[in-house]
């Protein structure tokens, strides 16, 4: 049990919905245990807890699987995303929360814990396990994912994912999720009121390690993997390029569809996150009274908006195919923040044939699609660009 400088809060306190599942699952559990903005008194926003969480990061990697039947493209657009757990854990312990991460090899030992947790807390699961979201089998053990648990009632796990109002699942098929990746370890984030912190100096650190990590030199993680990106849409030679990777088509579908959810739509609150962190800037500025940051937050909701057309590069209107898949994720996501599971249930499934069907028989002619790739690495340079100018304008409002 994780001690507190206070009786835990009821989880009826928790705050459902949010458009970013870290920030959001810090979000309700900080407010629950009654971790607030010591500046404004009232729970911390999304933004906020972005911008403290270290801001923005970058991060592109293409995964092939069985000869190229199948490529899986990952994209990084927070702080050091490629380390959950540990940036939660640090950013939590920012709000001066006192913070228990526990982790488990033991499928009897993490239900104990569960069971037996200072609810609400933070969970990791295996987001295709989870049945509200209605994700085809062929997605289990590859999207690792953070919620909230509520409270554990009888063999019920109530749980906020995102959506408007609570999800009950069964305790089995819970604990099934939590262990189908075996690098989450069955992982549970307790997080108790503990010391108020000096908000200013928290964001002004937060901030510079936003700069100095964004403007590293690391093709994987920093700003410089969206030109690698752009550079490998087109060359012909590289054995990554997608001209060599995407030779017959197949997978290719998925993977552009996969880019426009990943920009717009799934847990990033549109526009790569950019947007939310123009927000962080544009509250970190009152906050800390340097007006300075106002001009680097509307660079960065621009770089926002190149985002998007990168994901409508990725399924041009143009191609009627594209068109409708686009519209029908629309459905699947409004539909899933509003909780409705009985849209969530006849949208899926037709998502599902559209893959199917299109993953083996592209929708476009050979012939264009080399020209698809040269328009999407063209907006990406044009990402890549706008964001250094961006970080520039950020460092020297800083300085």
């Amino acid at each position: 049990m994780l001690k507190q400088s206070q009786p835990p809060t009821q989880p009826s306190t928790t705050v459902s919905g949010g458009v970013h599942s870290v920030t959001a699952a810090l979000r309700g559990v900080a407010t629950a245990h009654g971790i607030i903005n010591p500046v404004t008194k009232t729970p911390y926003t999304e933004a906020m807890l972005l911008g403290l969480g270290g801001g923005l990061g970058a991060g592109y990697i293409l995964w092939e699987f069985k000869a190229r039947e199948f490529a899986n493209i990952v994209l990084g657009f927070r702080y050091r995303w490629n380390y959950p757990a540990e940036n939660l854990a640090r950013l939590a312990a920012r709000l001066g929360a006192v913070v228990a991460v526990q982790e488990f090899t033991s499928a009897n030992a993490a239900l104990t814990a569960l069971q037996n947790a200072d609810w609400p807390v933070i969970a990791w699961v295996d987001k295709a396990h989870m049945p509200y979201h209605y994700l085809p089998e062929s997605l289990k053990g590859y999207i690792s994912h953070v919620l909230v648990v509520r409270e554990v009632i009888g063999d019920q796990v109530i749980v906020d994912d995102l959506a408007s109002e609570p999800f009950s699942v069964p305790a089995d098929i819970f604990a099934a999720g939590r262990a189908r990746i075996d690098s989450d370890k069955k992982r549970l984030i307790q997080v108790g009121k503990g010391k108020t912190i000096d908000l200013p100096i928290a964001i002004k650190d937060a901030i510079n390690e936003c700069i100095e990590h964004l403007g590293g030199d690391s093709e994987s993680f920093n700003l410089p993997a969206w030109k690698k990106w752009a550079k490998l849409l087109t060359h012909p030679k590289d054995k990554k390029g997608w001209p060599t990777v995407f030779r017959e088509h197949i997978g290719l579908y998925s993977t552009l569809r996969s880019v426009f959810e990943g920009i717009c739509l799934d847990d990033t609150e549109g526009q790569a996150l950019r947007s939310m962190y123009a927000d962080f800037l544009d509250e970190a500025a009152d906050t800390i009274k340097l007006p300075a940051l106002h001009e680097a937050a509307a660079r960065f909701r621009e770089v926002g908006k190149h985002w998007v057309q990168v994901a409508e590069q990725a399924l041009p209107d143009e191609i009627a195919p594209f068109k409708a898949t686009k519209a029908l994720l629309r459905e699947r996501y409004a539909a899933y923040r509003r909780h409705d599971l009985a849209a969530l249930a006849t949208i899926n499934p037709q998502l599902e044939q559209q893959q199917a069907l299109y993953d083996h028989d592209f929708p476009m002619n050979a012939a264009d699609v080399p020209v698809l790739f040269e328009r999407l690495s063209a907006a990406l340079m044009t990402v890549y660009d706008a964001e250094s100018a961006a970080l520039k304008q950020l460092k020297a409002a800083m300085a």
